[in-house]
């Protein structure tokens, strides 16, 4: 500590490092340098839209004061974030609780969870929910579907596997139906991402109880945040599965 600084440390375990915050740092930081008030946000977490579609919708609301409303577009995703300026937590709720119901009537089922939800669990609860087992087949993405998929260690997942070079829609697809075979899983889809100068283009085959299909989608942007955007794209395809 000095006049007019300190440093805290923290832990580097997330609960213990959240609860020394909210126990014993945000007091002591209020206390030592007399502050008042509280600043609080609430993240809105979308997928399956642009940046553009969502500013079309919620263009007004971005022009509040207190709640903000701001949008950060991530690679096949974007996060709506809500801030508002209050005496204290319940008042800032307050002023944040009738703007997010305002932005979820708005953007519907574009909006999959809020802040610490993440794109692979929502859609690993759908599956849990329609009582689905999932094996995915991938290549061009470096692993990175699987591993996103495998790290929630949800009992639904049966496993990936990693193709050594990019695969076209039929081969892909041969490759869905043996391994998904192997595993014996309802649900296998099939990833593959080929990376051109100016466009990436993501083949897909879904093979589920209900239906097979192939889908196609393209990305133009930045090559090297395609790894990141496939897989945001597949997990939002199966967030919104229906079982009929």
């Amino acid at each position: 500590e000095t006049k007019h600084s300190a440093i805290v440390c923290l832990p580097g375990v997330p609960r213990e490092m959240e609860h020394l915050m909210q126990t014993a740092v945000i007091p002591y930081l209020k206390n030592r340098f007399d502050l008042s008030g509280t600043i609080k946000a609430r993240i809105l977490r979308t997928a399956g839209v642009g940046e553009s579609a969502i500013d079309q919708k919620i263009a007004d609301l971005e022009t509040l004061s207190n709640p903000t409303v701001g949008l950060a577009a991530h690679a096949g995703s974007v996060d709506i974030r809500i801030t508002a300026k209050a005496a204290s937590d319940s008042e800032a709720d307050a002023l944040i609780a009738p703007v997010e119901a305002d932005l979820r009537r708005r953007l519907e089922e574009w909006i999959y969870g809020a802040d610490s939800d993440s794109l692979e669990e929502i859609a690993l609860r759908r599956l849990e929910a329609l009582g689905w087992t999932l094996t995915v087949v991938e290549a061009g993405l470096d692993g990175r579907l699987t591993n996103r998929i495998a790290k929630t260690g949800h009992p639904a997942f049966l496993g990936g596997e990693i193709l050594g070079e990019v695969a076209d829609p039929e081969s892909l697809a041969q490759a869905c139906r043996r391994f998904q075979e192997s595993r014996q899983s309802d649900l296998c889809i099939g990833v593959s991402l080929s990376c051109g100068e100016e466009q990436q283009t993501l083949h897909l085959t879904i093979l589920s109880p209900v239906k097979a299909a192939s889908l196609t989608r393209t990305y133009g942007g930045p090559p090297k945040m395609a790894t990141q955007w496939a897989p945001n794209i597949v997990l939002d395809l199966i967030r919104r599965l229906k079982s009929s």
